[in-house]
């Protein structure tokens, strides 16, 4: 079949039509139903002028628009409604990975969009520096550039970014790791004291009791008095977070197709009411911990003690408001995901438990550091990254100036590109036996080991670059020290080995929240082994 030809004057036309999205789609209608009122007699004639349109602009993105030679779906080429379609029902994540099956590498997704899932793409897209790819803010990815009229962390610029860095950086330092393992050691022994109450009265959810850990001690950092979630799970924090969620995808929708001013109309009292709690629990506790005389050692202290970067009350609301989620949500997900995928693979499980309870005599053994010496335990830790990633979906960036090489071709800019973190990871052509559950793949390899010519670069859970995530070692160190403890101390069992936990969940940029149901037995020969 030939190259088809189009005249250079229609091509343009094509280019400058309006783009095909749910608020130009909207406008039209709205105009299509004005000129059937003006003008009764002349149906036909309209009828044409709109399906000549629909028809013009589905024709210059499949045949004209530069991404017109990548693979993917025909439908996703010419509209976001798809996207956004399986995006509100919260399976966009298992979706991406549908299609990077299908089609490869590399997918378009959008009109304007590519999905990548290799390393390449990770170092190009989110580790150059100059000219930095810079984050697509514009409602498909994961924040809008504005909460409130205030930017975060994760939607400033480059030199606002490198600023609020810098001044955050103390706070989680190694050194400040070591002097803040006090609150980490004090609510995971909580948690192991709750279980064995909550166990003896049958099959505890375990993706509960993970987020009320996480929360205690992200609240115990961020303000330097823990939320007590552990000891009384209805607390207003964790019931207002929840309530979030879900309804993340209606903001997404609302930023990219510009009536973010209208969706407050239509959103229910209960979200609206959620977001202010928020903001106002926020800003009441850090100017409770502002004006504290005799504060621990938490992040403020760090932050408040940094001479060389001075952050404004607003700016340290806005941080602790991104770490309470942020910390929170990572390590309750890790954590959960690590149960489930353990206890779904016994062989796994066992070696875990063998090499934790080998490895400390005593429970007051068991430290930060040394849990992460355990090397099977990290090992189980990085294939939970691969395979149930925190934040499973995209990251977009824009590709800056005239466009940039990307896979060893070029990508125009004002392009959106992104690797997707759960595509990335189940991927064959990064990992030998993607689908499988295989610490082992992790650990040191002997040679000729079939796992050789794994990728692992190809997974990056915290993301890459300049901004990649501050609290990395911190999150591996929290969820190391609490499956260590939990292993020492418990037998595990899944409640309905049947249950396919995870693949019901949805994805609202984390993973949707559902009961996690186990059977834990305090160990018998405790008593021996203390």
């Amino acid at each position: 079949m030939g190259k088809i030809q189009i005249p250079e004057a229609l091509a343009a036309h094509l280019i400058n039509l309006p783009s095909l999205t749910v608020g130009n789609i909207l406008l039209g209608f709205i105009s299509f139903v004005r000129l059937i009122h003006l003008h009764p007699h002349d149906h036909a004639h309209i009828s044409r002028k709109l399906a000549l349109y629909m028809a013009g602009r589905s024709f210059y993105y499949l045949y004209l628009s530069p991404l017109r030679h990548y693979p993917g779906p025909k439908l996703w080429a010419v509209s976001r409604l798809p996207w956004n379609r399986v995006n509100m029902k919260g399976r966009i994540t298992w979706k991406i990975r549908e299609l990077h099956e299908r089609y490869g590498p590399v997918v378009r997704v959008a009109p304007d969009e590519l999905s990548y899932t290799s390393s390449a793409a990770w170092r190009k897209i989110y580790g150059q520096r100059k000219p930095e790819f810079p984050k697509a803010l514009d409602g498909r990815g994961i924040a809008p550039a504005h909460i409130d009229g205030r930017k975060t962390l994760m939607t400033e610029d480059q030199d606002r970014h490198a600023r609020l860095r810098r001044a955050i950086n103390p706070a989680f330092s190694d050194r400040a790791l070591r002097e803040q393992e006090c609150y980490f050691q004090g609510h995971s022994d909580t948690l192991v004291k709750q279980l064995r109450k909550q166990s003896r009265l049958g099959a505890v959810d375990m993706s509960n009791w993970y987020n009320l850990l996480a929360f205690d001690i992200v609240s115990d950092l961020a303000f330097g008095t823990p939320a007590g979630c552990l000891t009384n799970a209805d607390q207003p924090w964790i019931r207002i977070i929840s309530s979030r969620a879900s309804a993340y995808v209606w903001v997404q929708l609302a930023v990219q197709y510009g009536v973010l001013g209208l969706l407050a109309w239509f959103t229910p009292r209960r979200v609206t009411e959620a977001r202010r709690k928020h903001m106002a629990l926020t800003e009441a506790k850090v100017r409770q911990r502002v004006e504290a005389e005799n504060p621990g050692r938490d992040f403020m202290s760090y932050i408040l003690g940094n001479e060389t970067e001075r952050l404004s009350n607003i700016e340290l609301v806005m941080l602790a408001g991104t770490f309470i989620v942020a910390g929170s949500g990572t390590t309750a997900g890790g954590l959960s995901g690590l149960t489930y995928l353990m206890l779904r693979n016994p062989a796994a499980y066992d070696r875990l438990r063998r090499e934790v309870r080998g490895a400390f005599r005593t429970e007051g053994e068991i430290s930060m550091v040394a849990a992460q010496k355990c090397a099977y335990l990290r090992a189980c830790l990085d294939e939970t990254m691969r395979v149930y990633p925190p934040t499973p979906g995209s990251l977009p960036r824009w590709v800056p100036g005239e466009g940039e090489m990307i896979e060893d071709r070029w990508v125009p800019g004002g392009y959106a590109v992104a690797v997707n973190q759960f595509a990335a990871g189940h991927s064959e052509h990064n990992f030998h036996r993607a689908g499988e559950f295989i610490p082992e793949r992790w650990l040191e390899l002997p040679p000729g080991s079939e796992f050789a010519d794994d990728d692992r670069a190809a997974v990056q859970p915290f993301s890459y670059g300049q901004r990649v995530c501050i609290g990395r070692s911190m999150a591996y160190a929290e969820m190391s020290l609490a499956m260590a403890k939990l292993l020492w101390h418990f037998d595990f069992e899944l409640d309905d080995p049947a249950d396919d936990w995870w693949i019901k969940q949805g994805t609202y940029i984390m993973w949707e929240k559902v009961p996690l149901m186990i059977k834990l037995r305090p160990r018998e020969d405790l008593d021996t082994a203390a």
